[in-house]
This record gives structure tokens, C-alpha cells and sequence, in this order.
């Protein structure tokens, strides 16, 4: 009888300790799918996890990385179709996309947008491999840190509305590498919106504390106390807004007893927050 082969898994293969962490997100979102109630809905993390040749079950006890991850990303998926709504040429830049599928995630209203993902050129390749990019969904393989890709895309679009989106990234570069970035945004963008995530003081000091970071051989390198401390790094960023996780429903239902200590204890409370900037 002849035997069917199976597919082969692809093995990343990933030289980069930061880049590593984009398989915690996906594992998240593929996990989260299969709940009864789920906070976020991703079919294709599901696939990918699938096809990935990769020790997964190590993040199977991250139980409050599970959460924020979803928690985040459908956030962020929210900011991004209301702008997408509201403005006539938006422009979506997914800083450090790793193998996220907002495009996919938010339906149809991504067709009235263009979206560039940028990420390190070996996870790109990945990216390529895994979720073939679409006419108006644009692969980077260039470092966030590289600016030179901020002059490509506004020649492109002398008249779009762009929209920066920083999931799980800015904790990895330290304070002087987060600030010429911004800094560097600010020079070429104007008028600009940027969502982004941080951890505070504490967390950035214990890496080796985080239910799924500890698990790679990435650390976080900056930590922020005062949400609005980047608008002294220069005029031209306006602070907007906070979210915090523990503001969710969902954090409390999923969490039990261990919700508690994130919502009343500073410390924890504060460890993960989503900040919205303007660039004027």
C-alpha cells in the first residue's frame, strides 16, 4: 500500500532573541480561538501553529500572557478599523508585525486601507512563507530601527492619513533607541497617530518574571512609569490616552482570584499599559 507523505513542518530557524517572541503571540491567539467565548477570533493563528515546527507547549501555563495578548491585539484591531473608517487615505504601519493577521482579523474594511508590515528580514521571509501578503497588505523586511523605510512610504503616499500601530515591541529597544525613533517619526510624519504598548519600571527589570517572556532569550530593555514622558523627548508628540488591561470584562472572568492583584496592586496594575500618541 502506498504511503501518503505528510507535511513537512517548517522550522524557523529564528537568529534573533526578539523575534522569537512573535511565536508567545501567535500561540496566544490561536489558543484564545479555541475557547467557547473567546476575546479574539483568529483562524489563521490556528493554521500557522499547525504548519510552525516549534516547542509551542512551553507557553501552555502562561495563563495572564494569554490574556493581555488578546486583549491587546483586539484593541488594537478596534483603533485600527475606526481610523480606517474615518479617514480618507489611511495608511495602517504594523511596526514588528511578526506572523500577526490584523489584516485578515478585521474583514473587508482593510480593503479601503493600505498596510505595510515591517519586521527584521528573516522573519518576513517567514511571514512570506506563512501568509502571502495581498496587493495592499506590503511586506518590510527592514529593522523598525532602520528609519529609511519612513522616507519610502511617505514618497508613496504624499496624502495619506497614517496610522502607527507598536504591538509588544518598545519594551525590547532601550530609552535611547525608543526615542530617536519617535523623534525620527516626527520628522516625517506629520499629523500621525501611533498605539503602542509599555511596561513600567518594575516589569522592565524583570523579564525573567513574565509568565512567557522568561521562556526565550529576550529581555525587556525600558520601562516607563509616567505615560506622558515621551512628549518631553519632543513637542511634536501629544499623549491621548491609556488603556489598561484590567479594564477589560474579560480579565476578571478569565483571571479569577488572580485579577484582583493585577486591578489593586500598583505594581501589577500598571505593568502592561496601551498608550495612544499624536504626532502633530
Amino acid at each position: 500500500m502506498e504511503q501518503i507523505a505528510l507535511p513537512t513542518k517548517i522550522n524557523p530557524s529564528l537568529q534573533n532573541n526578539i523575534a522569537e517572541t512573535l511565536f508567545i503571540t501567535l500561540y496566544m491567539k490561536s489558543q484564545e480561538t479555541l475557547n467557547d467565548d473567546p476575546i479574539l477570533f483568529d483562524t489563521t493563528s490556528l493554521e500557522l501553529v499547525d504548519q510552525i515546527d516549534y516547542d509551542f507547549s512551553k507557553f501552555s501555563n502562561a495563563e495572564r500572557s494569554a490574556v493581555g495578548v488578546c486583549v491587546r491585539a483586539r484593541y488594537f484591531d478596534k483603533m485600527v478599523t475606526n481610523f480606517i473608517k474615518e479617514k480618507d487615505h489611511p495608511i495602517v504601519v504594523i511596526l514588528g508585525c511578526g506572523l500577526d493577521s490584523r489584516f485578515h482579523r478585521i474583514g473587508e474594511i482593510n480593503e479601503k486601507a493600505t498596510f505595510y508590515e515591517i519586521d527584521l528580514p528573516e522573519v518576513i521571509e517567514l511571514r512570506e512563507r506563512l501568509i502571502p501578503p495581498q496587493d495592499n497588505d506590503i511586506y518590510v523586511p527592514i529593522s523598525v530601527l532602520d528609519v529609511s523605510w519612513m522616507d519610502t512610504i511617505k514618497e508613496l503616499h504624499p496624502d495619506g492619513s497614517f496610522l502607527f500601530v507598536a504591538e509588544g515591541l518598545f519594551m525590547y529597544f532601550d530609552k535611547v533607541q525608543l526615542r530617536n525613533l519617535l523623534v525620527d517619526f516626527t520628522e516625517h510624519f506629520k499629523d500621525a497617530e501611533i498605539y503602542f504598548d509599555i511596561v513600567n519600571k518594575w516589569m522592565s527589570k524583570n523579564s525573567h518574571l513574565h509568565d512567557s517572556v522568561k521562556f526565550t532569550d529576550a529581555e525587556f530593555k525600558s520601562g516607563f512609569d509616567d505615560d506622558r514622558e515621551f512628549e518631553n523627548w519632543t513637542d511634536s508628540l501629544t499623549y491621548l490616552d491609556t488603556k489598561l488591561f484590567t479594564s477589560e470584562k474579560n480579565m476578571k472572568k478569565r483571571l479569577g482570584m488572580s485579577y484582583y492583584l493585577l486591578k489593586l496592586i500598583p505594581r501589577f496594575k500598571y505593568a502592561g499599559r496601551m498608550l495612544h500618541y499624536r504626532i502633530n
